[in-house]
Formats: structure tokens, C-alpha cells, sequence
């Protein structure tokens, strides 16, 4: 490139001097930015990272079951015989929530409900364990649910119901 041509580039490349409008809306632009900057910019000291989703692992008897964890917002149905252990892992901290005979029983509890013997309890912060035993063959398939809630944000929400049968 010759150096009249650079020349000429720079002359189109130099701008007027701004009006006093444009300085204003300058400074009001800058002065939102600044002022904006400091929303929302979330807690320094805070090491442990906010999940965005999760998931709920299903294991029966030792066994892991689910190729596709439930994910917040879904539920999953699946049936067990009365004698087999469930576990459900979470994959983070989560309030658990029991239905049984459509009372909740935060946590775990163990119960005698339409003839088996069921008993929920925590594994860990993220599991809950079902371990369900009948004496005699159970007259009607017995159902019962598990809600997750997760502790870092309680609009993740996933449910798992269970049937238990003969």
C-alpha cells in the first residue's frame, strides 16, 4: 500500500469532535455499566459449585437399573417384588420425601402397610434405600413414592414411584 493511500485511511478514520449530547450519553452509558457491574456477582467465599440439574440412579438388589436417570421435573415408575431391596442415589444433596398410603414421611420410616413390611431409610445426603419383605403373597400391588428435592435449589424437584407386587 502506498503512503498516500494510508494517508487517505487515516483521514476517513479520524472522527469529529463530539457534541455535548453524545459526551453526555457517554457518560450515562459508562455510569449504568458501572453501576450494573456490581449485580449479581454471587458470593466469592462460596467453593462448592451450584449444580444446574440431577439425576436419580436406580439400583435394585445390588443391581444398577437405570440407563436413563431421572432428571428434575420427570418422574420414573418402576416395579419391584415385595422381598427386593431399592436404592435411589440422587448425585447431590436432596430432601427426601416417602409416600406411603398417601402420607409423607419425611427421611426414612418403616411401616406395615397392606401386607409388607416396608422400611425407607437414608443411605447418604444423596440416597434413600427401600427395603420391602411380605410374609404372604400381598392381595393388591402396593404403591409408593419418592420425592427429591434438591438442597441447592428447591425448584429441582424429580419423583419416583414404585410399585411393589408378588
Amino acid at each position: 500500500m502506498s503512503l498516500q493511500k494510508i494517508s487517505n485511511l487515516r483521514d476517513r478514520l479520524t472522527f469529529a469532535p463530539r457534541s455535548g449530547l453524545a459526551r453526555g450519553c457517554t457518560a450515562v452509558v459508562v455510569s449504568l455499566t458501572l453501576a450494573l457491574s456490581g449485580c449479581g456477582g454471587g458470593d466469592p467465599y462460596n467453593t462448592q459449585p451450584l449444580p444446574v440439574s440431577f439425576n436419580i440412579g436406580v439400583t435394585v438388589g445390588n443391581q444398577y437399573v437405570s440407563t436413563t436417570p431421572v432428571n428434575s421435573g420427570d418422574a420414573l415408575n418402576l416395579v419391584i417384588r415385595a422381598g427386593q431391596q431399592l436404592r435411589l442415589d440422587a448425585g447431590e444433596p436432596v430432601v427426601w420425601t416417602f409416600y406411603v398410603g398417601g402420607s409423607a414421611i419425611n427421611g426414612g420410616a418403616q411401616v406395615y402397610y397392606g401386607g409388607a413390611d416396608i422400611t425407607a431409610y437414608r443411605v447418604s445426603a444423596s440416597a434413600m434405600g427401600l427395603d420391602t419383605f411380605a410374609y404372604y403373597p400381598l392381595q393388591a400391588p402396593i404403591a409408593v413414592t419418592f420425592v427429591a428435592r434438591s438442597v441447592y435449589d428447591s425448584v429441582q424437584v424429580a419423583t419416583v414411584r414404585v410399585l411393589i407386587t408378588n
